[in-house]
């Protein structure tokens, strides 16, 4: 009995370990491009892009379509002037005569090829470009996951350490509280101390499990994020250190080249189809020429027999050109709006590369304030540790109150809280600016 227990328990904490994962941020990044719903869904459209371009090209290759027909033809009658071939009848002499046969089969092909057609040579190369605008939409897509799963990943980090930290500040509250406890019952210490140090203990407790429980609601929010099965563990291998590290740097402001930003790309893509829009209406006006061949047998009798009945081979080619002559003006028309669109669509490119500029600026900005209050932050969290040093000495020998001890505990969790919450929006700054700048 004891083997198949510990069997068991062997079994179970192989199976615990599997389903557990560790992942950098890096790592987290990488799963997510390859997991992530709206990622998977990116390459699909890749696939279907590459399909259509397929799909286009076939319009171009030989279509051949069969065909078998059976008619029963028994009572095809046709009204003939009998005068016509014989004189004795005189003129208009009418009779109805059944030309058809009671079975009549057919089988044959036809075989169309296209020759030339403008609109066709024009969807070749929108297909192409369809396929572009696919891998592109692609590329959107990951910097879209991948700046959402560092802003995530970095915010349980920065939580956790934030409640490493308030835990530390608890243990000593809850030195605090029992050391003035047990002084109370010497009475040489008021009543209110000691409720004031239970008033923040309690408070401090609810706040570590707030952020307990956010942590683990953002942590289930990067499984989802990344593709990851959200019933097994996820544990962060990057420290918060590394990822502020990372983060922390001062930057020069500089004049960017965004000719590879993703949505100067999606702008330029977008002019190069409007161009095409443009193309296929003028392409309207040529004229289309294709050939065609059709083959086919065919036999009748008055029996149902198909497979013993003599067949007769007929068959017909030739070549057919169609020419637009006049379409009341609609062609026309629709040109000059496939040339508005193509200006439209310019102005766009040309608005996207100001924006572009001045979206970097804006970023760089944020990013220098949001350096500069996470330094401002890191200095004030070292002062009112110091303060608060200072003040738990003085209440510990009597020379200080509970009140002046809270008022220098608050302060410094108000610190520390602010601390991480500006090494957050450090790190959310940074990515933002590299995302500005196309490089994320």
């Amino acid at each position: 009995m004891k083997n198949w227990i510990k069997i068991f328990a062997l079994t179970a904490f192989s199976t615990q370990m599997y389903a557990q994962k560790n992942l950098t941020i890096d790592e987290a990044v990488s799963y997510a491009l390859e997991n992530n719903v709206n990622v998977k869904k990116a390459k699909i459209d890749q696939t279907i892009a590459q399909q259509k371009v397929k799909e286009t090209v076939g319009i171009g290759l030989p279509q051949v379509n069969g065909q078998v027909r059976y008619l029963n033809g028994e009572n095809q009658v046709q009204l003939v002037d009998v005068s016509n071939f014989n004189n004795t009848f005189p003129k208009g002499t009418i009779v109805p005569l059944n030309f058809g046969l009671p079975h009549n089969f057919n089988a044959g092909l036809s075989v169309t090829q296209l020759l030339f057609n403008g609109s066709y040579i024009v969807g070749l190369e929108s297909a192409k470009t369809y396929k572009e605008t696919a891998s592109l939409i692609k590329e959107k897509t990951d910097v879209s996951i991948k700046e959402a799963v560092m802003m995530m990943y970095a915010g349980i980090l920065a939580t956790e350490e934030n409640i490493k930290t308030l835990e530390e500040n608890k243990k000593v509250l809850e030195k605090n509280l029992n050391d003035t406890k047990q002084v109370y019952k010497t009475g040489l210490t008021e009543l209110q101390s000691v409720e004031q140090l239970e008033y923040s203990y309690k408070n401090l407790s609810t706040v570590i499990d707030n952020l307990k429980r956010t942590k683990d609601k953002l942590n289930v929010g990067l499984k989802y994020l990344i593709g990851y099965p959200l019933e097994e563990k996820l544990v962060l291998s990057s420290s918060f250190d590394e990822v502020l590290d990372k983060n922390k740097q001062l930057i020069t402001r500089e004049s960017y080249d965004f000719s590879n930003h993703i949505d100067l790309k999606l702008k330029q893509n977008q002019v190069r189809i409007n161009q095409l829009l443009l193309k296929l209406e003028k392409s309207k006006a040529l004229p289309s020429l294709a050939a065609f061949f059709n083959p086919s047998y065919v036999s009748g009798g008055y029996d149902f027999k198909p497979f013993s009945s003599d067949w007769f081979y007929s068959s017909n080619f030739g070549i057919q050109i169609d020419i637009p002559v006049f379409s009341g003006l609609q062609r026309h028309w629709k040109t000059e709006q496939a040339k508005l669109n193509l200006v439209k669509a310019q102005l766009d490119k040309e608005d996207a590369e100001k924006q572009l500029q001045s979206e970097y600026y804006q970023k760089a900005t944020d990013y220098e304030n949001a350096l500069a209050s996470y330094n401002t932050a890191e200095d004030l969290v070292k002062l009112s540790s110091e303060i608060y040093r200072k003040q738990n000495v003085k209440f510990k020998e009597g020379l200080g109150t509970s009140f002046e001890l809270s008022q220098a505990e608050n302060q410094l969790y108000e610190a520390q809280t602010k601390y991480y919450q500006a090494a957050i929006e450090l790190i959310q700054a940074k990515v933002q600016l590299d995302k500005a700048k196309g490089i994320l």
